[in-house]
């Protein structure tokens, strides 16, 4: 595959997004009580923490090919984005708070959004071909049917 991965980037991003945004949907809704926030607190706990780690990882292992610029602005993100799902677990009786817990997921999805389009822009000129294999290997796990089938 020796086409940009932009077009990979983005779709998965686009899935990843849509994802979050699913799972945080159900909060935002009139009348959602503690067991709707439950759910989605336990999605990011989860299944986000889970993937944001792999992407982390996956970006990690291009940061050699990266300007300082790009280095500087995804380890930013990255931390924040690590930071804002810590204060989840600190935030004691958070599914009780509808407000509070509508001002930190909306924070997550502000930072998820920025941190996708970093990573976008940083990784997206690349071609497959010249990136490390452990990167191609973490890409291929979060995006199979893109990597494989050569975008």
């Amino acid at each position: 595959m020796n086409e940009p991965l932009r077009p990979v980037l983005e779709r998965e991003h686009r899935q990843w997004i849509e994802e979050v945004m699913g799972a945080l949907e159900p909060t935002q809704r009139a009348g959602a009580g503690v067991w709707a926030r439950w759910d989605a607190l336990r999605y990011l706990q989860t299944t986000f923490s889970a993937r944001l780690d792999r992407e982390r990882d996956m970006v990690e292992a291009v940061i050699p090919a990266l300007d300082e610029s790009q280095r500087e602005t995804l380890w930013a993100l990255g931390e924040l984005l690590d930071a804002l799902r810590q204060q989840l677990d600190h935030l004691i009786g958070l599914c009780q708070r509808a407000e509070q817990f509508s001002t930190v997921t909306g924070r997550i999805m502000t930072a998820l959004r920025h941190w996708c389009r970093a990573v976008e822009d940083a990784l997206g000129p690349l071609a497959a071909a010249s990136i490390p294999a452990r990167s191609l290997e973490m890409l291929a796990e979060l995006a199979p049917e893109s990597v494989t089938s050569g975008a």
